[in-house]
């Protein structure tokens, strides 16, 4: 049954993939074993073997480096054993809930807590692995999501995206046909696309977000096919974006405001792309100063996710990055960090003190702005509070 299952699955979603992308997404050994949906206590999972999710969006595979990896849509990393150096190594199942990986009877790592009597381990809707006892409580869990889409990738009837690792904000793809965003439980948006059970959504290649039903007909669409290649993110905060080729925002389910400068203070005394002159590494500035004392307060832009802290780098000091969607904000020469990686601010946190550590000439802060990775003017995309 397992078998016809699994080979069923597989045919599906390759056609469905094949359809949209012109590519399949998973592929395996022709010898390896695929797991759908809970792997029974006491399996093992050799070099090459894998379990999929019901809704075969997430992908846990023991590989032939050691690595125990969990891909998601599009073959987004999104955990791993950090096992490399085992090479040849299996994971095991326990039968008291916990996951070991071992390399000729070697204990390489283990996760979960011993006394308990395993059940099973499973994919969620929403990619979170997870490793039960039998009395359905959790004896292990990585809570990992996905929260991007990347052109030519399909989202599944069933599939749940998250902003972060809460369950605050979500785009689900249900199973009723209906592309769905929540917020704290509620719904904010949907594509109304109700009473077509089995109905799921692309990102498509040429810009266009579509839920498609089981025949393959279009029932709703973003309508940006110029847009090109890009991605979708379920954003932290609250949105829902979908980005073209140049990274830009062509569609979204709820208004954007913009992102704000800082600190309160208009006072600039260096601006981006000015030449430093000779002797300076990188010669053109890549941001823009604010010139304010130490000690002023620093906050953040706008809704999003702290993504690095660094102290007392040669160049920047103390300095931290802020991520909004497709947006990163970097504020450097800091007296003092408030923040940690990963934590969620909005646009009334403090996430810092002014400074004037590493290279720097007096108390200010350097502020960086990068849209997918490219550096911009900072005074183009921030606005002054």
């Amino acid at each position: 049954m397992r078998n016809t299952i699994t080979t069923r699955l597989t045919a599906v979603l390759a056609a469905v993939v094949v359809a949209v992308t012109g590519s399949i997404v998973f592929a395996a050994p022709a010898s390896a074993t695929t797991i759908v949906g809970p792997a029974k206590a006491g399996t093992w999972l050799h070099p090459g073997d894998s379990i999929t999710s019901r809704n075969g969006q997430f992908q846990l595979v023991m590989q032939g480096d050691g690595n125990l990896v969990e891909y998601g849509i599009g073959r987004k990393v999104l955990w791993a054993s950090s096992t490399t150096r085992a090479p040849g190594s299996s994971a095991v199942v326990n039968p008291d809930g916990r996951i070991t990986i071992v390399q000729n009877g070697k204990l390489i790592a283990r996760w979960g807590v011993a006394g308990r009597v395993g059940k099973q381990l499973q994919l969620g809707a929403d990619g979170a692995i997870t490793s039960l006892d039998t009395a359905g409580g959790i004896v292990w869990q990585a809570a990992t999501f996905q929260d991007q889409v990347a052109a030519g990738s399909v989202i599944a009837s069933g599939t749940v995206l998250r902003s972060d690792a809460s369950n605050a904000r979500r785009l689900t793809m249900q199973g009723d046909g209906n592309l769905v965003q929540t917020v704290n439980g509620a719904v904010v948006w949907s594509s109304r696309t109700g009473g077509h059970p089995g109905a799921w959504a692309a990102v498509q290649t040429d810009g266009n977000l579509v839920v498609y039903g089981t025949d393959q007909k279009p029932l709703w669409a973003s309508n940006t096919s110029r847009a090109g290649a890009g991605q979708l993110l379920v954003q932290v905060d609250a949105n829902v974006v979908l980005y073209g080729k140049t990274d830009t925002r062509v569609w979204s389910t709820r208004k954007v405001t913009g992102l704000l400068w800082p600190v309160k203070s208009t006072k600039i005394s260096g601006k981006y792309n000015d030449d430093r002159g000779a002797g300076h590494v990188p010669r053109y500035h890549q941001g823009t100063d604010a010139a304010v004392g130490t000690g002023t307060p620093v906050y953040a832009s706008g809704a999003g996710k702290v993504t690095s802290t660094v102290a007392n780098n040669p160049s920047y000091g103390n300095y931290v990055v802020v991520t909004y969607g497709m947006t990163t904000v970097l504020t450097a020469h800091l007296s003092k960090i408030e923040v940690k990686q990963g934590q969620i601010v909005s646009t009334g946190s403090e996430i810092a003190k002014s400074g004037n550590t590493g290279q720097s000439t007096g108390p200010h802060v350097h502020v960086e702005v990068r849209q997918g990775g490219t550096l911009v003017d900072p005074l183009k995309t921030l606005h002054f509070r």
